[in-house]
């Protein structure tokens, strides 16, 4: 009798799964169609968008993906709930790219999006202004995943799209590394990315959306290079490629590739040559230049675009001399700003990957809001929380920043090690004071007592105006003696170490699952 009950609970469990499953392939809603017929009447169903996207002051594409091939139509107009203007392609597809044209400059639109009967909800978004006029821009990224967590996306990266939306932003560039990994499986690969753009488009909807590669978004780590993913989250000017260029109201933006397959964490060879070209050939006065490695890291750091310092430098050079007004990047998973003799270098890193702690500080989840205007750019650093935790304005009329990179306060290095300083504008003169000593104009290394020592930098300005830094280091010789530290067992009588506690735990949890076995066995006898 107990068999055959436990028999027929087997086969119903065996044989429920196959029932559900003929139910769900007959269903009518079923994306599969008997071979060799297309039922184009079929209702659609939206896998990605509608985003808008390669938006000027007088045009935009709108973009939206369905899961079977269907023609398309985009209404859209000045007045919400008045869309009075269509645009249609009946040309069955599955993506689906229709482009806007005529659009009044610098103006609201609202539209929404159809496939074979079904209608998106209503969005709106913002042409260009006119050159020189003002218009908002976030910077972001670093939203990827742990390896703990992935695919799935952070909530933090969710939370700050939602913030992002209320900011009502005209365009959003984001500094790289989306999904934690790109492998060998597709099928996985695709599930990632899914996750991203699924979030990512929510903010779509209203703004165009424009990211540079990260590392982790090439498969590098797998030895292939994939960049298919890449260009299918993200809608580009002219053919797909890891680096290009426009211009938005005014400015002049450039995305390079710091994920080259043979040159990583470098600007080089036809790329900065392409680089040279496009900073020198643009005449916008205003140029924001982007790309996933930082020039200047705080966590990176040798492993950026600082690894070939000559290459940096050649790039920082070149920036300087085409007066490029931004340098935004991502990697270091925090926030940070350095200016470099007038190039403001940005790291925003704080879209939701795990956070970088260094002694710059700067590891919350953050976005970085840019208010450009006729001659004036505003950063704001703005938190998970909404609060601002950082500002600061172009035209710059205070004093010399003096700041310290790759070596922090309190670093301990060797006798003789040379600090690096940088100043957010050329200084006419520069001082140096170790332990306050005489003022030098040569920076000499750390000295070679083994103390802590400071180090006085003074900067003046061509109004003759002096700036001044105070910093702290500590010098060690690997030739000096060790401190011998001691190697004492003297009971103190503290509780056992954890180890300890758990092997009591391990050895008690064995006598008892014995202990069962044999009640178990005996019962089974009686």
């Amino acid at each position: 009798m107990r068999r055959s009950v436990s028999f027929s609970i087997a086969f119903t469990l065996f044989l429920l799964p196959l029932l559900l499953g003929l139910v769900e392939t007959t269903s009518p809603n079923s994306a599969v169609a008997p071979e060799g017929l297309f039922v184009e009447a079929a209702p659609a169903h939206f896998v990605r968008g509608p985003t808008v996207n390669l938006v000027t002051n007088s045009s935009a594409l709108i973009f939206w993906r369905t899961d079977v091939p269907m023609n398309a139509t985009v209404d859209y107009g000045l007045e919400t709930s008045n869309l009075n203007l269509t645009v249609s392609n009946t040309t069955v597809a599955g993506d689906h790219r229709i482009t806007l044209t005529g659009l009044a400059v610098g103006s609201k639109y609202y539209y929404q999006v159809t496939s074979n009967g079904t209608t998106s909800d209503e969005y709106h978004f913002k042409t260009a202004p006119a050159d020189g006029a003002e218009f908002k821009m976030i910077v972001f990224g670093d939203n990827r995943p742990s390896t703990d967590t992935a695919p799935v996306q952070p909530q933090e990266y969710s939370d700050l799209v939602d913030l992002v939306i209320a900011e009502k932003p005209h365009i959003v560039i984001m500094t790289g590394d989306y999904v934690q990994a790109i492998m060998e499986s597709h099928s996985y690969n695709l599930d990632a990315w899914e996750r991203f753009t699924n979030i990512t488009d929510q903010l779509g909807h209203y703004a165009p959306i424009y990211g540079v590669i990260g590392n982790h978004d090439t498969g590098a780590y797998t030895g292939t290079l994939h960049l298919e993913y890449f260009f299918d989250a993200f809608e580009m000017y002219n053919e797909p490629s890891p680096y290009f260029s426009f211009d938005y109201a005014g400015v002049h933006f450039t995305l390079l590739n710091s994920e080259e397959i043979d040159n990583p964490g470098r600007i080089t060879g036809t790329q900065y040559d392409w680089l040279v070209d496009d900073l020198t050939d643009t005449s916008r006065s205003m140029k924001f230049v982007f790309a996933h490695q930082p020039m200047y890291p705080l966590q990176h750091i040798k492993s950026a675009l600082d690894r070939n310092m000559t290459e940096m430098n050649r790039l920082q050079q070149l920036f300087e001399d085409k007066n490029v007004t931004l340098f935004a990047a991502g990697h270091d998973h925090l926030f940070n700003r350095l200016t470099v003799n007038g190039v403001v270098h940005i790291i925003a890193g704080g879209g939701g990957a795990p956070l970088y702690s260094t002694p710059w500080g700067g590891a919350f989840y953050h976005y970085l809001k840019v208010d450009v205007r006729s001659g004036q750019v505003d950063f704001t650093a703005i938190d998970i929380s909404g609060a601002t935790r950082e500002q600061y304005q172009l035209p710059y009329d205070g004093p010399i920043e003096i700041e310290a990179r790759f070596l922090a306060n309190n670093t301990l290095k060797r006798n003789g090690t040379l600090p690096q300083f940088y100043f957010s504008e050329i200084p006419d003169e520069v001082l140096y004071s170790w332990d306050g000593g005489s003022n030098s104009t040569t920076l000499t290394g750390f000295p070679d007592e083994p103390i802590e020592h400071t180090l006085d930098v003074y900067a003046s300005d061509s109004e003759d105006l002096w700036s001044h830094e105070r910093f702290l280091f500590n010098t060690f010789n690997p030739d000096w003696p060790t401190p011998t530290t001691s190697t004492s067992t003297t009971d103190t009588g503290d509780p056992p170490p954890p180890m300890d506690i758990m092997l009591i735990l391990g050895i008690v949890g064995v006598v008892s699952a014995i202990v069962v076995v044999i009640i178990l066995v005996r019962f089974k006898r009686n």
